[in-house]
């Protein structure tokens, strides 16, 4: 298995509704709630925070933004 490091910014910041801006380079981990709309992230210094409703949605679309924009990053990368 070949590890591809690819670098991405330190510093994504996303507006939230509410007008709570996050940095989405400092999350660690998000978990999902099955039954509410509710999105827990555990940050990279190991604090927790729990999004929850819009604010969940939103977070959860801007992460996936920033994951499409990886990966078409990586697709430059990998395939010449």
């Amino acid at each position: 298995m070949t590890t591809t490091i690819v670098k991405v910014p330190s510093t994504w910041m996303v507006l939230l509704p509410g007008n709570r801006w996050v940095n989405l380079a400092q999350i660690a981990e998000v978990q999902l709630s099955d039954t509410a709309c509710e999105a827990r992230v555990i940050w990279a210094n190991g604090n927790r925070a729990i999004f929850q409703d819009e604010q969940a949605l939103y977070l959860v679309e801007a992460l996936e933004e920033a994951r499409d924009s990886i990966e078409e990053r990586v697709s430059k990368i990998l395939i010449p």
